[in-house]
């Protein structure tokens, strides 16, 4: 499962998940100004984390608009094949 903490702020500590928009689909981006690709399947996230990609994550609330996540804060996936077939207790 992929998951971001926020460290800053009034909601320090919040976990953030991968926010699906109303078409039913989670939204990357590769800079912040750039445009999105929207994604179906969440199995697909992480290879484009592994490029590079920022993922629009929230709480679930909806009470906030999602916030664009870069790769390196979100937890839950690697590069490594064995660490996403194998993982380790």
């Amino acid at each position: 499962m992929l998951f971001a903490i926020v460290r800053r702020g009034k909601k320090s500590g919040t976990r953030l998940f991968p926010h699906r928009f109303n078409d039913d689909r989670y939204h990357v981006h590769l800079g912040k100004e750039g445009p999105y690709i929207p994604v179906t399947d969440h199995r697909d996230l992480p290879s484009y984390l592994a490029n590079g990609y920022s993922l629009q994550m929230s709480d679930g609330a909806q009470s906030h608009p999602p916030s664009l996540i870069k790769p390196e804060s979100i937890h839950g996936w690697s590069t490594n094949p064995k660490d996403l077939f194998f993982p380790t207790l």
